[in-house]
């Protein structure tokens, strides 16, 4: 094995990669990269067994193909240390990678190729293309509802569906629920898969770049996703995902049309004196006016009020304040739409434009 590459080009894609490396005393490989040369391309490894990221770089000049691993802590610290533009030969001899670039040399130790735990095989049963800027749009607006340690493991994540050529992602941790949805141009397969909290988390981070064309595959057990010369993979969640149409409004009523800004600044005011544990904010609307309450274990009150274009029934609801915080956060239109669903158990929210995200939230007990 042996290969002559940019420093610059090697430490871009080394960061990366670099994060899914851990420290694992019972399983060291896990601290390596696995580097792989075969057909003209540099295949650069990194796993947590949970994800994967193989980042994959054109090589022009002679090479001998082969592979092996060796740290990915050391190798991207002696690469930032050299010159940017340098050329970095890397030669496998007698189990050991030697490193030359102009006036500096090392030697490292590897572990076999054969003992990397990666996901070479990988057969899917769907597969489809989304622009990168949608995908991102679609998580940003949900992902902030997922479960975190939940002990019911499958909320711990975020369900990805096709139905109907519509994609929806899903996000709930039982107390509020948040979902976005595109439609597809092209007609493929259904499917419903529970992507874990980190992978999610690590697709977010990938997605951080300028729009590209995605393409997504749809394992049993794994979901790839192409991102310009990265490949990324996750394992995913076992279980069957709440009916979350269950909560969704089937036909809401009218709604009632509140500014964003002013609901956001009145229940901030008023959250500095909610209850510590459970968060209470009373939210009455009646005659034109809706007013924010809290009160908390101090026997301390703040409340809070503006007008609104509402003059049906009194409505009178307790809410998480930093749930709904949560949701208007996610919304950029300048009013929301605001539904009570007819139980009083839980309200509506979506952005005035009707689009494609909508959120519930479980209301307190009065």
């Amino acid at each position: 094995m042996k290969f002559i590459i940019k420093n610059n080009i090697l430490v871009e894609n080394l960061k990366k990669i670099i994060r899914l490396l851990v420290k694992n005393t019972s399983l060291p490989i896990l601290e390596n990269i696995l580097i792989e040369i075969k057909k003209n391309i540099l295949f650069l490894t990194t796993t947590n067994l949970e994800n994967e990221i193989i980042a994959n770089i054109q090589i022009f000049k002679e090479h001998i193909p082969g592979k092996t691993t060796i740290s990915g802590k050391k190798i991207l610290n002696i690469c930032k240390n050299l010159p940017a533009k340098s050329d970095i030969q890397m030669q496998l001899k007698n189990n050991k990678m030697y490193i030359y670039s102009e006036n500096s040399s090392y030697i490292l130790s590897t572990l076999p190729a054969e003992t990397f735990p990666n996901h070479q095989d990988f057969d899917h049963t769907s597969s489809f293309y989304i622009s990168s800027d949608t995908l991102k749009h679609m998580i940003v607006q949900t992902e902030f509802a997922m479960g975190k340690q939940d002990v019911r493991y499958y909320l711990n994540g975020m369900l990805f569906e096709n139905k109907e050529n519509h994609f929806r992602s899903v996000a709930t941790d039982g107390y509020r629920l948040a979902t976005s949805y595109t439609s597809l141009q092209e007609s493929i397969n259904s499917f419903s898969i529970i992507v874990p909290n980190k992978g999610v988390m690590e697709i977010l981070r990938l997605l951080n770049i300028k729009e590209t064309l995605l393409h997504i595959l749809i394992g049993t057990n794994h979901l790839r996703i192409y991102i310009n010369n990265l490949i990324f993979t996750t394992q995913l969640i076992e279980g069957k995902y709440p009916d979350y149409n269950s909560v969704l409004l089937e036909r809401p009523k009218k709604p009632i049309v509140i500014n964003n800004h002013l609901l956001k600044q009145s229940l901030l005011r008023t959250a500095i004196l909610s209850h510590e544990k459970f968060s209470g904010i009373e939210i009455i609307i009646k005659n034109g006016e809706l007013k924010t309450v809290s009160d908390n274990q101090e026997e301390e009150t703040a409340q809070d009020k503006f007008n609104v274009e509402y003059f049906d029934n009194t409505i009178e609801i307790s809410i998480n304040v930093y749930y709904i915080l949560d949701v208007l956060n996610n919304i950029n239109t300048k009013n929301i739409l605001f539904f009570l669903n007819e139980s009083q158990t839980s309200i509506q929210i979506e952005p005035e434009n009707r689009s494609s995200t909508v959120y519930v939230i479980m209301l307190l007990k009065r």
